[in-house]
């Protein structure tokens, strides 16, 4: 939704204030003082504002990203329980390894020996 202002730049610069014999502002003091509005306000205009069409489409996309995040949730339940009873990669790799290094030493044995483990049945 865009941003409602009931100033902007041009109608806080062009403001005249009343002059008070008695109790007169000083003139600088509100020039400093509306000098700093007047950049707030033309920060506010040139980065806060949004047209109506920019929300509801930002809106739109909200609504169908967390249309797709809930999809995506279900899907990963569902291969969460597809893979509960794996094993954990951690002993899987470590068994693993255990086993090749056994191989390796009956292949360096059957080498060593003349026959080919490749060959074997």
């Amino acid at each position: 939704m865009a941003l409602k202002l009931f100033l902007n730049s041009k109608t806080i610069l062009e403001h005249t204030f009343p002059l008070i014999d008695t109790n007169a502002y000083d003139a600088e003091e509100v020039d400093r003082f509306l000098d700093m509005v007047i950049q707030d306000y033309k920060m506010a205009e040139t980065n806060a504002l949004i047209s109506l069409d920019e929300y509801s489409s930002l809106k739109d996309k909200a609504k169908t990203l967390e249309m797709e995040k809930r999809q995506l949730e279900v899907e990963c339940e569902k291969y969460k329980a597809r893979f509960t009873n794996i094993k954990s990669s951690d002993n899987v790799t470590t068994d693993n390894i255990e086993l090749v290094k056994k191989i390796n030493a009956l292949e360096k044995f059957l080498w060593s020996n003349g026959f080919n483990p490749n060959t074997i049945k």
